[in-house]
């Protein structure tokens, strides 16, 4: 006997049993009949049509509308739909009112019980798109990928990968810097069965298929994620010029909760240099410099900068330096290892020293072997929007220590060697004249006028350059100080100082010595138009009197004749005064 029993509302009878259908069988047992559930299974849609057409499309399912201007990058989370019965699905347009609007209809015998799909709208609408490179169907169509996961293996993420991209190639996809090789050959319209990952974030490199062309790498950023699961797909066209300006290329991933996030494009960390090529050594006249194995800067001249470029941060950095004909880093003369550049820093690399042999010891005894001075944190402008900013590098192998000076003011640079580098200093944009003295500031060697009147805002580079006495050093370039701004190019070398007043010592008594350079005897003339106390004497590179060729009172015309057979080989500073003036010359004895 077969028997209705219960209330279909207990609420209202005394929260009695509820409702229910029940069977009393002869020998006396009674049995619920339970309630038919109907089959169902799980689908989770994801809208990857990039046919500016189907922007937003209407999806009906067996006549019914079930998602309303369902947008291209969307997905759906998963919900059920009927197992073991036929399915149709069809797309219509935003604007449409029925089933009757369909675009295009999809019928299913059926979905399989308790199974997981995922459904892809792929494809394009209408004409006017770049053909498939693998000779591709890429008419609209819905990709059904079975057995769909809605969460991870235990703690872990699970992901398939879906090929979504009407105009791209086959594609490998691989851990970034040479590591596991995730997909194989995967072509448009194809998908992945799933991966099992820690959560975690990765680095992921999107690669031509069976080839070593990256053609970006992205940012999986799974660590948020662990327990669940996701369809990553290619979306969108690596041309959209050439297909009706649609939807740019992509990877994203749907989760299984419906929500879709873009994978980001790696950009890698940087670091900014510039590098000045302050190598005198004619052999060095021009260089090739290879940075981690690449030619990045060909036929590089001497006196020459590049801007500042961007350079890898975070990783070991390998600078090397061949002759100009060189055809691969193999024929590196030179070759520098950092373990890395700071992320966002920037950096100033100067080539110094000599490479050959041939060439005078530096008088201070520091080591003029080719290498490369770096200067960081550098500056590629000023910090304020009037001044300059710029450092000083003494890179003259064969000069001495030298203070600078700026004419009536302050002393910039004190007790500088060759390879030494000032911190940078931030002076109003105007002419300065710098008088590079010797160590102990008694002697003005050479005036220079650095004119930053137009470089306000901007910053740059003041260095001494090439050879005191080129003689001595393989005739390579002279002596001279240049400035390099931020822009890079040709360094500019700064004018010596001429001043106008007619009181210029060495102008006004008319001083000239006579043989310079010379191998030992000096022979020193000038006119001094009345009786007036007058020095001359011979000084060192450290500012040492060395030999005193006249102390006394003097007038008219003068000749006199020295013997420096004593003194080594390099230079010297003749000077001379004559009473409150003084004067100073180089002397060259080789």
């Amino acid at each position: 006997t077969v028997f209705a029993s219960g209330f279909l509302t207990p609420s209202v009878n005394n929260n009695g049993a509820a409702f229910g259908l029940f069977a009393a069988l002869a020998n006396g047992t009674v049995v619920e009949l339970p309630v038919y559930v109907a089959p169902t299974a799980k689908v989770q849609v994801i809208h990857n049509c990039a046919s500016p057409l189907a922007a937003s499309v209407d999806v009906y399912v067996n006549g019914a509308l079930t998602l309303d201007n369902f947008a291209f990058r969307t997905a759906t989370p998963f919900v059920e739909l009927p197992a073991g019965v036929p399915v149709s699905i069809a797309i219509a347009g935003p604007t449409s009112t029925s089933v009757a609007d369909a675009l295009a209809t999809f019928n299913y015998y059926s979905l399989q019980r308790d199974e997981n799909y995922s459904i892809i709208a792929s494809g394009v609408v209408g004409t006017g798109f770049a053909a498939n490179p693998n000779g591709l169907d890429i008419t609209f169509d819905l990709k059904a990928l079975g057995a769909a996961q809605t969460a991870g293996t235990g703690a872990n993420v699970d992901f398939n990968v879906f090929h979504g991209a009407t105009d791209a190639p086959g594609v490998d996809v691989r851990l970034s810097n040479g590591g596991a090789l995730l997909v194989n050959n995967l072509k448009y319209g194809n998908g992945t069965g799933y991966l099992s990952v820690p959560a975690a974030s990765y680095l992921i490199d999107l690669l031509v298929e069976d080839s070593s062309a990256v053609v970006n790498t992205y940012i999986a950023d799974l660590s948020t994620l662990s327990g669940g699961a996701a369809t990553v797909f290619a979306s969108g066209f690596l041309t959209p010029s050439a297909n009706n300006n649609g939807a740019a290329f992509g990877l994203f991933a749907a989760l299984a909760s419906g929500t879709v996030v873009e994978l980001p494009v790696y950009v890698a960390p940087t670091a900014k240099v510039q590098v000045l090529h302050n190598c005198a050594d004619p052999l060095a006249a021009s260089v090739d410099v290879y940075i981690n194995g690449d030619l990045a800067i060909d036929n590089f001249a001497f006196r020459t900068a590049t801007p500042f470029i961007s350079l890898p941060a975070g990783v070991p950095v390998s600078i090397a330096i061949a002759g100009p004909t060189s055809t691969s880093v193999a024929d590196a003369l030179a070759t520098f290892n950092y373990d890395s550049l700071q992320r966002n820093e920037n950096y100033i690399i100067t080539a110094s020293g000599v490479v050959g042999t041939g060439f005078a010891v530096n008088p201070d005894g520091v080591s003029t072997g080719f290498q490369l001075l770096i200067n960081t944190p550098a500056r590629e402008q000023a910090t304020s929007g009037s001044n300059v900013d710029f450092f000083v590098i003494h890179g003259s192998t064969d000069a001495p220590t030298v203070d600078v000076k700026v004419m009536g003011g302050s002393t910039i640079v004190d007790n500088a060697s060759y390879t030494d580098q000032t911190p940078y200093l931030s002076v109003p944009a105007a002419s300065y004249v710098l008088e590079v003295q010797d160590e102990t500031g008694a002697a003005t060697l050479k005036r220079y006028v650095a004119d930053l009147s137009t470089l306000g805002g901007g910053s740059g580079t003041i260095l001494a350059s090439g050879f005191l006495v080129p003689s001595l050093n393989n005739n390579g370039p002279a002596f001279g100080v240049y400035l390099v701004t931020a822009a890079g190019g040709a360094f500019t070398a700064l004018p010596e100082y001429q001043p106008s007043s007619i009181n210029d010592l060495a102008k006004a008594i008319n001083f000239n010595m006579l043989p310079n350079p010379t191998s030992g005897n000096v022979t020193f003339t000038f006119n001094v138009s009345e009786p007036t106390a007058t020095t001359i004497d011979v000084v060192n590179m450290n500012g040492q009197i060395v030999s005193q060729v006249l102390d006394g009172t003097v007038s008219g015309k003068q000749k006199i004749t020295a013997n420096l057979n004593g003194l080594a080989k390099g230079i010297y500073f003749v000077r001379v005064t004559n009473g409150e003036q003084t004067a100073n010359s180089k002397l060259v004895i080789e």
